[in-house]
């Protein structure tokens, strides 16, 4: 038995998750050692990551773009910035390169890392210069410091409710370089409880999924 014992010990431990953080803006997340880093599509992908999904094509994303429009404003403004310029009309303009583009949820009250967030659940046909999918996402923005910081995980819009408890869980070990004093800190929710039904409209019928 001590034999065994030591035996055991002896065994190195394998690795259930990879932290990977940005050399650029110092944003960090973590994710199961199951998925797998993949090229990013747009200059302002800082990662993209591929699920095992198979015809599913799961993929999440964290984007970072500058923006130095609100560093003025003092820290306790911050929610209102994310009223005024990160809610709806924000959404429709970072969706406007999508067909049939389907808000089925946006709310406010949402975080990011440390931010303050908006949160949109749509569904979509994919862009022209790609292959043509109904798909469905979650999708979260945060203006951070001097930073727009987007997230995003899409799947087929067929098997989304496979995916949303990884795609959220994916969402809440986002983390960016401090920016602000640590006592200020964003709205923080338990989605995966509060998230309530979920309606994801498709070609011929209604995915309907409770979380």
């Amino acid at each position: 038995m001590v034999a065994t014992a030591m035996l055991a010990f002896a065994i190195p431990a394998k690795a259930d998750y990879v932290v990977w953080t940005d050399v650029d803006t110092g944003a960090h997340v973590s994710y199961p050692d199951t998925w797998k880093t993949i090229n990013n599509q747009q200059p302002d992908d800082i990662i993209t990551l591929s699920l095992p999904s198979g015809e599913d094509k799961a993929v999440c994303r964290l984007r970072a773009r500058e923006d130095r429009r609100f560093v003025v404003y003092p820290n306790r403004f911050r929610d209102e910035i994310r009223d005024t310029n990160f809610s709806n009309n924000f959404w429709e303009d970072y969706t406007a390169s999508y067909e049939n583009v389907s808000m089925i949820r946006q709310q406010n009250e949402a975080g990011l890392g440390q931010g303050y967030a908006s949160m949109t659940l749509i569904s979509f046909i994919t862009p022209p210069d790609e292959p043509l999918e109904q798909k469905a996402g979650l999708m979260v923005v945060t203006n951070y410091g001097d930073k727009v910081y987007v997230a995003e995980c899409t799947s087929s819009a067929m098997s989304y409710k496979e995916y949303h408890t990884a795609f959220m869980s994916f969402f809440k070990t986002i983390n960016f370089k401090p920016a602000y004093s640590v006592t200020k800190v964003g709205d923080y929710r338990n989605f995966l409880k509060d998230w309530g039904t979920i309606n994801v409209p498709l070609a011929n019928t209604v995915s309907r999924s409770v979380y």
